[in-house]
């Protein structure tokens, strides 16, 4: 199979490749890494996986986390445990094999080969199961410590096991200098102690070592659309046939046998590029934009949202409920942060962050973007993400306004709560509270 048909994931085990690191004593470039898997196929996902301990004011391993999801890999976190063993001691659990094991399982029916970075033997059930449906495995790990951090079944069930050599030692300047990401830390079992470079992990076995230049230095963040594109699609929009997310994927599937004269496709931004003004909604409903193939078109938050765009001058026509309706925006454009309809109007964390390239590259299309409303919570922090800026530095509340920088172009982010059914029937959004963000949104765009 040619690389340019190969296809394959990368699982990515932080604290087992840490400890891998820690051992053989050298660092990681995980952007040259990124690159390096790129180039041997199409790179349908890079996952990294970790646990956090959430309650400290600080966390070392942060830093790291928010410059690999910025920089083209799906993180994959949950909270450790405290307890305390029968001597009394204070002790920390924390182990992520099940989300490893249950997205390896979801995206072996699509992908050729699966690349895991670590030694644990729990694995080795995992990569028997994954080579049944077909899929090659390729483990990453090193038999040079004493004793080796790969267990001896997990190398043995391996199609191919690429041994992280201690020969790549911090002596040499070059790993040492392209390795470093300046300000990120992941040190989760030193005491005070931390490396000198401060991108943790281990460089790459000699088999997939390539030689590259030296110009990048600290910690450079691309767009968060860095993953590869499928082909069929443009940058900004998924192709009618997106195969991404495997759930989404075999609902879609589930929908056009069910109704096979709706849409059932990845929904499209609607409005002009060139507008000042983006909506960035969660997802298409199932019988709204999933069925009608337009945003919020087709249910009752299309309703309200048209309704108010009406009445504020980001529309004209009128709204029928149907693409067809003749309805046009005015300064305005409305997208989604997933584009392709979840089950029970819920999308996974990986799906979101899956789709968040669309987002991305949505902004990078909009030339003279100066204000973006973000429908709900999840809508927020998916924005946030795109434009590089912390969860904690702009925190969500209905009516708050948060500043913003996007390609040189200063831009206000307006939070409201999603204009579902549920929310205005219980009450925590009204129209009279709707119509408030946009007339704040209205007034700022006219002051120029």
């Amino acid at each position: 199979m040619s690389a340019a048909t190969n296809k394959l994931a990368v699982f990515i085990d932080g604290a087992n490749l840490y400890a891998t690191a820690k051992t053989l004593g050298f660092d990681i470039d995980y952007k040259r890494l990124l690159r390096e898997f790129q180039s041997r196929g199409n790179l349908v996902r890079a996952f990294y996986y970790t646990a956090i301990i959430e309650d400290q004011e600080y966390s070392s391993i942060r830093p790291l986390i928010d410059w690999l999801d910025y920089n083209g890999y799906t993180v994959v976190t949950k909270a450790t445990k405290e307890f305390t063993d029968a001597s009394g001691r204070r002790k920390v659990k924390g182990n992520m094999d099940i989300e490893l094991a249950v997205d390896a399982m979801e995206l072996a029916g699509h992908v050729d080969q699966i690349v895991l970075f670590s030694g644990d033997g729990d694995f080795r059930s995992l990569v028997e199961a994954v080579q049944r449906r077909g899929v090659r495995v390729t483990v990453i790990s090193t038999i040079s410590s004493q004793p080796p951090m790969i267990a001896d079944e997990l190398r043995r069930q391996a199609d191919v096991f690429l041994p992280i050599s201690s020969s790549y030692s911090p002596k040499s300047a070059e790993i040492r200098r392209s390795a470093r990401l300046r300000g990120s830390r992941e040190n989760p079992a030193s005491r005070g102690r931390t490396r000198r470079s401060s991108c943790i992990g281990a460089p790459l076995p000699r088999a997939a070592t390539k030689t590259t230049s030296r110009k990048s230095k600290g910690s450079e963040r691309t767009s968060a659309h860095a993953l590869p594109a499928f082909s069929g699609s443009s940058s900004a929009e998924p192709g009618r046939d997106c195969p991404l997310c495997p759930r989404l994927v075999a609902y879609r599937l589930d929908n056009r046998a069910r109704h096979p004269d709706w849409f059932n496709g990845p929904v499209a931004s609607f409005g002009d590029r060139d507008a000042r003004l983006l909506i960035v909604g969660l997802a298409p409903g199932v019988q709204g934009a999933n069925r009608t193939g337009r945003p919020f078109t087709g249910d009752y938050a299309g309703d309200l949202l048209y309704a108010t765009l009406l009445d504020h001058g980001f529309a004209k026509g009128t709204y029928r409920a149907s693409p067809d309706d003749g309805l046009t925006l005015i300064d305005c454009r409305i997208s989604n942060g997933v584009r392709c309809v979840p089950p029970q109007n819920k999308p996974l964390p990986i799906e979101i962050n899956t789709c968040r390239q669309f987002l991305a590259a949505t902004l990078d299309e909009m030339p003279n973007l100066r204000a973006i409303v973000a429908l709900g919570h999840i809508a927020h922090v998916t924005v946030l993400k795109v434009l590089g800026i912390h969860a904690a530095a702009a925190p969500f509340g209905h009516g708050a306004v948060h500043g913003a920088v996007h390609r040189a172009n200063t831009l206000s982010l307006y939070d409201s709560y999603h204009c579902s059914r549920y929310n205005t029937n219980t009450r925590v959004l009204t129209p009279e509270m709707f119509s408030a963000v946009f007339a704040r949104v209205r007034a700022d765009l006219d002051k120029g």
